[in-house]
């Protein structure tokens, strides 16, 4: 509660009119006071209501509390019971364990005593697989616990030592036997017994010799088949026309061979040795493969001349002086002209050299997809299985397969880069512009290419590759291609003034007799660069999406990584795109500059020539003859008529708008020379509008909003009185293009418009 100090201390109580303030204060708490009793008693029922029902809770919370109380001690005496109980299971457990052991011991007593009698039998009847059972068992025995065993049976420990006496001696003479058989069985190529002799091996603990000896026999068999391979291959490509893919096919068979030793092999591996041994068949199988593709890529090399082609074009590099433009013919520091590599004759070696470096990574993918799928079905420990992942990476890293294929990507990349450019040189050198044609043979040319080279690069199943050659095309186009576009286009569109159509009409009729003009030639190659530039827009962002739909098909598990490095490199050519697009604009506007501006200013300057203070008869008299209106969009029609077909769309709809801007412009800088009556704004916004609607039905584009200010202007001149203004300007709307000032000085030039009411406005 506030004190009566406190709530009277800004009253002065020594005057009547402190203390009537004070009094009415005090009412006015008084009132408040009141009020805030009345609510708290208003709630008197419902809180009588709330103690009753406490009171009634507190009985039952009594009867809550004894019976938490007895559930307690019921459950002090369960668990006091279940302790009890789990003591005694305890116990059983303890004595069904000894039981287990004691039955296990005797169990393995006996079976060491029919061990040791069937050893020996199996050993003099030469059943190699019995005996490897029996040695088997007794090496699955703990031969401590053995001996405890018949320590604590009296008289059992000179035949249980006798008994593992004569195992060890039969397992080390079956061990013996069974190598000696096994490598008879190597030499005879006897392939069922040495299949059986390799089963036996695990029985005798010899798991490592034995998968290491069965190996180096397969090894030995495909060494054989695949010098068979190499130089059967050869005659079979002669014979079947497959010569220049005969080492790449020899490749495939090679790798197909070891591919199926595992796939084959696997299953009985895994049966007798045991899950999670495949990497170590590998890393014995790798050492054949290895060998045997470097003997097949060093025959490559010689054959293909790969080494004379390397250093062919690494020398035209060197000599050339420019590697980013390696295609271009120069002279040598020598003097003497650079040998030139002929791209079309490495155009099969690539594609050899693709199928070569695919192949080696759809094996590599085969091996690790293998060796995984053994791993999980092992009971190794997750350590154990890291290890053996670790190990067969580092197998394959290491590998001379791999070393040899990163050479051999190393080659290709090369090649295709030098075909790329080269190809791309030789597609702008042979451009061709046929009759009727918008774009030349360049266009396709170059981009059936590109297209050309990216795909088969994404054959090599190598993102690397496919990466450097998106980077590769992607340099060329901007370096080569471009600068094909840009030199026209640098050069200007000649002036003066070209029929183009008529022209190239006139040349087909004189069929060579008389020549188009070098002028007439400068037009058409300009002309053509910029619809080439156009269309190379379109073709470029259509190859980015193609390929990186067939990319993202050919390696769907790329990781993130690789997909961000993918993105990247697909980027390039998006920036090629970006740089096309400027071109397009840099050449429009050298059209605009050399072809558009000299035609429209004479043809929209004679718009101050005219009268614009017309009287009724002036008017009859204009509107019978040919208006400035009629003539001048007779004039664009004639100049969009000649481009429309030369152009493609897009660039005859850019130099549409092209010609908006110039006009609309110019017009703006016509009107604001002139002076108008009534009738001359009457005229000039039925021009205005003529002329709108002729521009907008030329081009699919819009052009309203270029036009919307010369609209504007007509539509003020055209006013009966300067108090019409307010229900047109807008100055909130954002198409309402003119200022106040500007409004103001179009207004003025209204001859029969006062400036007193002009200034009145308020805009």
């Amino acid at each position: 509660m506030i004190k009566l100090d406190t709530l009277l201390e800004d009253c002065d109580t020594s005057t009547h009119e402190g203390i009537d303030e004070a009094c009415r204060k005090i009412s006015i708490k008084e009132k408040e006071i009141d009020s805030r009793l009345e609510d708290i008693l208003s709630q008197q029922c419902q809180l009588e209501a709330k103690m009753r029902n406490i009171g009634m809770a507190l009985t039952s919370l009594s009867l809550v509390a004894d019976k938490s109380r007895n559930l307690s001690m019921m459950i002090d005496h369960t668990s006091q019971l279940a302790e009890n109980v789990s003591a005694k299971v305890r116990r059983l457990d303890e004595a069904r364990g000894r039981v287990s052991e004691c039955q296990q011991r005797v169990h393995d007593l006996i079976d060491l005593q029919l061990c040791s009698q069937g050893v020996i039998t199996a050993i003099k009847e030469e059943d190699f697989e019995k005996g490897a059972v029996h040695v088997n068992r007794f090496l699955s025995m703990d031969k401590n616990l053995l001996q405890k065993t018949a320590d604590d049976v009296s008289g059992s420990i000179t035949s249980v030592s006798k008994a593992v006496s004569t195992l060890e001696q039969a397992a080390t003479q079956i061990r013996q036997v069974v190598n000696q058989k096994f490598d008879e069985a190597v030499k005879k190529d006897d392939l069922a017994s040495v299949e059986r002799f390799f089963k036996i091996f695990p029985l005798l603990g010899m798991h490592d010799e034995g998968l290491e000896k069965f190996m180096n026999y397969i090894c030995t068999k495909l060494q054989a088949k695949a010098q068979k391979e190499l130089r059967s291959s050869m005659d079979i490509a002669k014979a079947e026309k497959r010569a220049t893919v005969a080492y790449s096919d020899t490749l495939t068979v090679l790798l197909e061979n070891i591919a199926r030793v595992v796939e084959v092999n696997q299953a009985i591996i895994e049966n007798c040795y045991g899950a999670g041994r495949l990497v170590q068949v590998v890393a014995i199988l790798q050492r054949e493969c290895d060998d045997e593709v470097v003997k097949l890529v060093l025959e490559f090399n010689k054959n293909r001349q790969t080494g004379r082609r390397v250093a062919q074009i690494n020398d035209y590099i060197k000599n050339s002086g420019n590697p980013a433009a390696m295609g271009h013919y120069r002279k040598a520091s020598g003097g003497g002209s650079v040998d030139k590599l002929n791209a079309k004759d490495i155009d099969a070696l690539i594609g050899e050299i693709t199928i070569i470096h695919s192949r080696a990574e759809l094996y590599i993918k085969f091996i690790k997809r293998r060796c995984l799928t053994d791993l999980d079905k092992s009971t190794l420990e997750t350590e154990a299985k890291d290890a053996k992942l670790k190990q067969l990476d580092d197998l394959i890293k290491k590998s001379r397969l791999s070393t040899q294929m990163q050479e051999v990507l190393g080659t290709y990349l090369l090649f295709e880069r030098y075909f790329m450019e080269e190809s791309v040189l030789k597609a702008i050198a042979l451009d061709n512009l046929e009759a009727g044609q918008q774009c030349s043979s360049m266009l396709d040319d170059v981009f059936f290419i590109i297209r050309k080279c990216i795909r088969r690069s994404n054959g090599t199943q190598s993102l690397d590759g496919v990466c450097a050659v998106i980077n590769n095309a992607a340099s060329c186009l901007e370096q080569d291609f471009m600068n094909a576009l840009k030199s026209p286009l640098k050069a200007g569109y000649p002036t003066g003034y070209m029929d183009l159509a008529q022209s190239a009409l006139q040349s087909s009729i004189q069929q060579g007799r008389l020549q188009t003009s070098d002028v007439d030639q400068a037009r058409s190659k300009f002309i053509t660069a910029l619809n080439n530039a156009d269309m190379s827009t379109e073709f470029i962002e259509t190859l980015r999406s193609m390929m990186s739909e067939e990319i993202k098909m050919n390696f769907p598990a790329m990781t993130v990584r690789e997909k961000e490095k993918l993105d990247s490199c697909l980027s390039g050519l998006k920036s090629v795109g970006d740089s096309l697009k400027a071109l397009v604009d840099f050449g429009l506007q050298q059209l605009r500059t050399s072809a558009i501006k000299p035609r429209l200013h004479p043809w929209v300057d004679q718009f101050i020539s005219h009268n614009h203070n017309l009287t009724e008869e002036e008017l009859a008299t204009y509107e019978a003859g040919e208006t400035f209106i009629q003539y001048l969009i007779v004039q664009i029609d004639g100049l969009f008529t000649l481009f429309k077909s030369a152009l493609t769309p897009r660039n005859f709809d850019a130099l549409v708008s092209i010609v908006t801007t110039e006009i609309t412009a110019r017009l703006e800088r016509a009107i604001k020379k002139s002076t108008f009556n009534r009738l001359g704004g009457l005229v000039l916004d039925q021009e205005a509008r003529a002329l709108a609607s002729f521009l907008t039905g030329a081009t699919s584009w819009s052009v309203r909003d270029k036009l919307a200010k010369l609209l504007q202007m007509a539509t003020i001149l055209n006013l009966e009185s300067v108090s019409e203004l307010p229900e047109y300007w807008d100055s909130s709307s954002a198409t309402w293009r003119l200022t106040p000032n500007e409004v103001r000085t179009i207004l003025a030039l209204r001859i029969d418009f006062k400036m007193e009411d002009i200034k009145r406005l308020k805009l």
